[in-house]
């Protein structure tokens, strides 16, 4: 009998041992086959669970000004007079105090772009991997000095790259080929790894992906969780934005408006190269949402909602670099501008995170840059 427990006892320990070893696995070790099978229960379990436990307020929203905006028609004329089209949202003094929209959310024959029409954000989705790293640095899992080598020790030069200059493009990385399509982060990580370069020179402003592919794998490294699923519980949900998420197949993206032009498949019609284009930068590339739900987002990081007064100053006022946590910063306040396929983001804000207009559109004139379009807007409404 005695042989017969002590048999039953150590094929139970064994069992808890393999059974344990096998979760760590598939949670952390993020370039494995279990880890991709993890995220994906783990991501239908958390979105099962929330939409039985539905938050029935957010915590917060933009306020809305009382009256109309002075400058309302000259914000629309603007629109007409250099051919934008999308969705715009303009904040004075704090306040949403205008949304206006131009054009056709599915071109060329279909519905009107309209308040809650959703596009890609492109690169608007930086500042929101920028904060998250803030959060997770503000409760202690990482550290803005802390070495690339700590989260990915087979990159090139990872000893002499911090995370702050993931944040500020000053790494030196790149890579010098294109990633397959794929829907699978993890899969998109570990070629992100294995295909990085590094320049070996720290330090200068560069603007690459890849550097925001690793910051995402970061952010699952400290905080235990897949990206996503951070940025869904840390803000889409906790803001209750209902028009906002991850595009990452093709019937997702049939919710968007349609881009009238891809630029990255020829100038035809329709999103021809939009999927691989995102799905090689899964990470940065992935998230659309409407413009209000993008300008409640920004002003709920940017009123330190998120993240500390501190650390938002210091993601978006770094004088030493040409972009800062996301944004470009200058003297005045700071902008925000990309272009994915046929989509456009387009932001400025002041200095003092209290006036601002945001534009997200599916067309991109020809002769306009992706850096003229809020400023133009801009001008109109505080001129």
């Amino acid at each position: 009998m005695k042989k017969f427990l002590l048999w039953f006892f150590s094929v139970i320990a064994v069992l808890l041992i393999f059974g344990v070893g096998c979760f760590v696995l598939a949670k952390y070790k993020t370039n494995s086959m279990a880890h991709r099978y993890y995220e994906r229960f783990f991501e239908k379990s958390v979105s099962n669970d929330l939409q039985s436990n539905k938050l029935t307020e957010a915590v917060y929203t933009v306020p809305v000004a009382t009256k109309t905006d002075t400058n309302a028609k000259k914000v629309d004329s603007a629109l007409k007079a250099n051919n934008l089209v999308g969705s715009v949202a303009v904040i004075r003094n704090g306040k949403l105090s205008y949304v206006t929209t131009r054009g056709q959310s599915k071109y060329p024959d279909g519905a009107k772009n309209n308040g809650t029409t959703m596009y890609q954000i492109g690169s608007a989705q930086d500042l929101i991997t920028a904060a998250s790293v803030m959060y997770l640095k503000e409760h202690g899992k990482l550290s803005l000095s802390d070495k690339l080598s700590k989260y990915y020790p087979e990159i090139s030069h990872a000893k002499h790259i911090t995370v702050d200059q993931l944040l500020n493009m000053t790494s030196g990385l790149s890579t010098i080929t294109n990633a397959k399509a794929t829907e699978s982060f993890p899969t998109l990580l570990s070629w992100n790894e294995q295909h990085v370069v590094s320049s070996g020179v720290t330090g200068s402003y560069d603007y690459k992906s890849v550097n925001y592919v690793l910051l995402a794998g970061i952010i699952q490294k400290a905080s235990g969780q897949p990206y996503r699923e951070f940025v869904k519980a840390h803000l889409l949900d906790k803001l209750s934005l209902k028009h906002s998420g991850f595009a990452l197949n093709d019937d997702q993206r049939r919710k968007l408006a349609t881009p009238y032009e891809d630029s990255y498949s020829g100038g035809k019609t329709a999103t021809t190269g939009m999927t691989k284009l995102q799905s090689t930068k899964l990470g940065p590339y992935q998230m659309y949402m409407s413009v209000k739900d993008l300008t409640t987002s920004y002003f709920y990081i940017l009123s330190g909602k998120l993240i500390s007064k501190t650390n938002v100053k210091e993601l978006t006022q770094t004088a030493s670099s040409k972009f800062s946590g996301g944004v470009y910063p200058s003297d005045t306040g700071f902008t925000v501008h990309g272009q994915l396929g046929g989509y456009q983001d387009s932001i400025q804000i002041d200095i003092k995170k209290q006036n601002g207009v945001f534009l997200l559109t599916n067309y991109v004139p020809t002769g306009i840059k992706n850096t003229q379009t809020a400023p133009i807007i801009y001008n109109k409404a505080f001129e």
